[in-house]
């Protein structure tokens, strides 16, 4: 007995249970990834997930306790991704204006295509739904912020060079993102419109003197 407690407990077993550990969890988030997003939060159910992953219910309430902690943790590492992102577009050479241009392309060609589009579903979802979850929605408010704060000084330098709207640095930085939720929305709309929009259109929210072209 003491034997084979010895064989489960050795740094190999503790590594073989953690891979599977996390095998387990990347399958439950990436199909609840897709749930959330087709049913949204309200409508998602666990045995829902559970069917989706084709674990268990009993395997799914095993790693998470509830669908709350399920949505935690996909928007947590959404939003997470998404600043990472943004930031190491920004960081990159250039100019202030280039280094818009370059964040207008990234999010227009990227950020709405594949898993990136429903993140960004399930972020919607979260500051939609979120009131129902204690203290989330000020949460992710605050993480949203950090989009505008890291863009802010980036127009404010493009403003001094005279290419980017005079203007709150910040209250342009929301203007620009929320152009971006609305291009999620005209996806979800399904019309075709969202093919139309290209980087240069979103580029000109910021542009002094822009016009949609």
């Amino acid at each position: 007995m003491k034997y084979a407690l010895g064989v489960n407990m050795s740094p190999r077993g503790r590594k073989q249970n953690e891979q599977m550990r996390g095998k387990a969890i990347d399958k439950i988030t990436k199909a609840a990834l897709e749930v959330f997003a087709e049913y949204g939060y309200h409508g998602t159910t666990m045995k829902q997930i559970a069917q989706a992953t084709g674990f268990s219910y009993g395997l799914v309430y095993h790693y998470f306790p509830s669908k709350e902690k399920i949505f935690r943790q996909i928007i947590d590492s959404s939003l997470e991704s998404s600043i990472n992102a943004t930031v190491m577009i920004l960081d990159m050479p250039g100019t202030a204006w280039e280094k818009i241009e370059n964040l207008s392309d990234f999010l227009v060609r990227e950020a709405l295509t594949g898993d990136s589009f429903l993140h960004f579903l399930n972020v919607l979802q979260a500051m939609t739904q979120g009131k129902s979850i204690p203290g989330f929605l000020d949460y992710v408010a605050k993480k949203i912020e950090t989009f505008y704060e890291t863009l802010a000084p980036i127009i404010n330098r493009a403003q001094k060079s005279g290419e980017a709207v005079q203007g709150d640095p910040l209250v342009l930085a929301a203007a620009y993102f929320s152009f971006l939720q609305g291009l999620a929305l005209l996806r979800v709309q399904g019309t075709g419109m969202e093919k139309k929009i290209t980087p240069e259109i979103l580029t000109n929210v910021l542009r002094n003197g822009g016009q949609i072209r």
